[in-house]
């Protein structure tokens, strides 16, 4: 029954996570397609470019949700199996990391998405919030103080497994909770490792506060 749920639990994620809120959105609210409009390209800085900051609220909200349902159902189906809930945890890391791949690289776009920032925090809020606060925190503790977008998310990342192994209760599922976390760091991190040459060769663009963002040059997609 377990790797039935799983395998349940991958499909259904991967297919939520790989909806494209920029595309969707653009089509459906202004009768366009995005991969026609711009630089082409399906993502949320093409989509700002396009229709303005102001709507770039509800690219991240769209990308929330989808990540959201993803993680609630992986949680639920688990419960199939444990009606005690000892293995939600697990559920919800798993379903979020499979959501944040089909984020990240969607076979109908040709395996070319956002980095995966948003499903990542969303997946940590919704297995423990104590892990989402900690990842959050460093997420704002870095932009504030090195005003990088880019180390920033990988700094939560990285913050999100060294929680679930302090915070995961119980004791025996620290481990596998903790791998899971790390598995959708290491993922984040590969998907900024072009990032990471910028930010080492200090090439890397600083956020630049009360700038518009549709000027900034920068390929940040959350």
């Amino acid at each position: 029954m377990i790797p039935v749920l799983l395998i349940l639990t991958a499909v259904l994620s991967y297919g939520l996570g790989a909806l494209n809120g920029p595309v969707l959105l653009s089509r459906f609210v202004f009768h366009k397609e995005l991969t026609k409009q711009g630089n082409k390209r399906p993502d949320y800085n093409n989509f700002v470019r396009v229709y303005g900051t102001k709507w770039g609220a509800a690219v991240i909200a769209a990308d929330v949700l989808k990540c959201a349902i993803a993680v609630l159902a992986g949680g639920l189906l688990m419960l199939i199996v444990d009606k005690n809930g000892t293995y939600v945890t697990v559920g919800k890391l798993f379903a979020g990391f499979c959501a944040m791949l089909g984020g990240m690289y969607p076979a109908h776009h040709q395996f070319r998405g956002n980095k995966g920032v948003v499903s990542c925090l969303v997946t940590f809020w919704l297995a423990d919030w104590r892990i989402g606060l900690v990842a959050t925190g460093v997420f704002v503790i870095v932009v504030a103080f090195a005003q990088y977008l880019s180390l920033a998310s990988m700094a939560a990342a990285v913050a999100g497994p060294i929680a679930a192994w302090i915070f995961v209760a119980p004791e025996n599922l620290k481990g596998l909770c903790g791998t899971l976390a790390l598995f959708m760091a290491l993922v984040l991190l590969w998907r900024h490792r072009g990032h990471i040459f910028k930010l080492l060769n200090k090439k890397e663009p600083k956020v630049k506060w009360g700038r518009p963002q549709n000027t900034r040059k920068t390929d940040d997609d959350f």
